[in-house]
């Protein structure tokens, strides 16, 4: 029985060693503590084996993708906590099942008429969301009262209310097998694969002595509530819904709904019926075969008659031709390609392309000051003369950074003027 703060919520973390790793995205629930705090609620989270006196201190305990093995002395406090306690639990799972989480959790929650199989939900067609293993449910509510309630409080719009209404995000989960006295609420939906398969299930135990009984939910998609997904689709209402149904005694299932869920099987199996009543051909009935064994061999088939042999034997004499015994023809038989030989080529080396170097030309790069006037004058006539002067400038090598666009001649000459007046000076210092 619960013996604690009413408002007290337990995380069980110890079977889940991996929490700091990133597992197809994080999985850290941050924002769920955060958005139960708000609420009033306590939350604990626990590292160590889980015992009676532990969890009987708490509303709620959530058991968070367990992937350890549970001991058969925690397996018994959670009987304990759920039959007699009056205790709530929300099992949340991942895909593979127990095959790849190595965990035992089947062995608890099949008492009460749930098991997670070792399989994974993917979307059959893309929309939306690019992993196919981030399933898009929009089609996967099998007990009305979910939307029912979730119109009750205002979680939803009541506008064009349907199965659409309460659409989730499924990732990376894994789908359920659940027999009474668990009931399926949701499903796979259509567009998934598996087709229509149980993804939660709900279980209320009975009390006694007018006392409330214990409840539990168990869902496959442990990564659909963590922060990475949390807030997309309506992920965060089903998590709404999950609580209220765990705290709140009048959260009803519809019966209707329960007895006749929209699910299917987890293997198809054929129409035998319309099948018996279209036999395929190869089944027809085959002939008996009869007493004497001889009658199956025909002797028509290839058979060489001698009765022309004495005119074939004539024929050679009014040919004349000569008579010779019959030789063995080898048989030659042409094939359509050669037969293949292993080809053995010398490795053909990609040449050194040549360098790339900048073209010079040396009769111009080694050329007097003189020889290059001259031929600058060849070139030039009596329209060019401002053309001559800039070239002559560069080619003296003066230092025409400093000049101006206008008056470009004038400096040159200016400049060149001065060198002259300098070397006809008595005294160069």
């Amino acid at each position: 029985m619960v013996t604690g703060n009413s408002q007290q919520i337990l995380v069980d973390y110890s079977k889940r060693p991996d929490l700091n790793d990133q597992i197809n995205g994080s999985i850290d629930i941050k924002f769920i503590i955060k958005r139960l705090k708000l609420k009033g609620w306590k939350i604990n989270i626990n590292k160590e084996s889980l015992t009676e006196d532990l969890i009987n201190k708490h509303r709620i305990l959530v058991l968070f993708m367990p992937q350890l093995k549970f001991a058969d002395f925690e397996f018994t406090a959670l009987k304990q906590y759920l039959e007699n306690g009056d205790g709530k639990i929300l099992v949340l799972l991942e895909e593979g099942g127990e095959r790849k989480s190595s965990s035992n959790i089947n062995y608890f929650i099949e008492e009460y008429g749930t098991s997670v199989n070792n399989d994974k939900v993917i979307r059959t067609s893309f929309y939306k969301y690019y992993n196919p293993k981030e399933v898009l449910i929009q089609d996967g509510v099998i007990n009305r009262s979910l939307i029912n309630h979730a119109l009750q409080f205002n979680l939803i719009q009541s506008q064009n209310v349907s199965q659409s209404s309460l659409s989730y995000l499924y990732p990376f989960g894994a789908t359920l097998n659940v027999a009474k006295p668990s009931l399926p609420v949701l499903s796979s939906g259509k567009t998934s694969f598996p087709p229509c398969r149980p993804t939660c299930s709900f279980y209320e135990h009975e009390g006694d002595n007018n006392r409330e009984g214990g409840r539990m939910i168990i869902f496959g998609s442990g990564h659909g509530f963590t922060d990475k997904y949390i807030n997309k689709e309506n992920n965060v209402i089903l998590f709404d819904l999950f609580l209220n149904y765990l705290q709140d005694k009048q959260f009803k299932l519809n019966m209707i709904d329960s007895l006749n869920p929209e699910i299917n099987d987890y293997h198809v199996v054929p129409d035998l019926e319309s099948l018996c009543n279209d036999p395929m051909l190869y089944l027809e009935e085959s002939e008996e075969l009869p007493i004497d064994y001889s009658t199956l061999f025909s002797r028509k088939i290839k058979k060489i008659s001698n009765l022309s042999l004495a005119t074939i034997n004539g024929t050679f004499n009014e040919l004349q031709i000569e008579k010779r015994t019959l030789q063995v023809i080898k048989p030659h038989f042409e094939t359509p390609l050669p037969g293949l030989q292993p080809a053995v080529y010398m490795p053909i080396f990609r040449a050194h392309t040549k360098p790339e170097l900048e073209l010079f030309d040396l009769d111009n790069e080694f050329a007097s000051v003189q020889s290059k006037l001259a031929k600058l004058a060849n070139k030039c006539n009596n329209n060019d003369v401002e053309y001559f002067i800039c070239e002559s400038g560069l080619i003296f090598g003066l230092d025409m950074a400093n000049l101006k666009e206008k008056n470009v001649c004038k400096h040159i000459l200016y400049m060149v003027a001065s060198k002259i007046v300098s070397f006809k000076k008595i005294n160069n210092d």
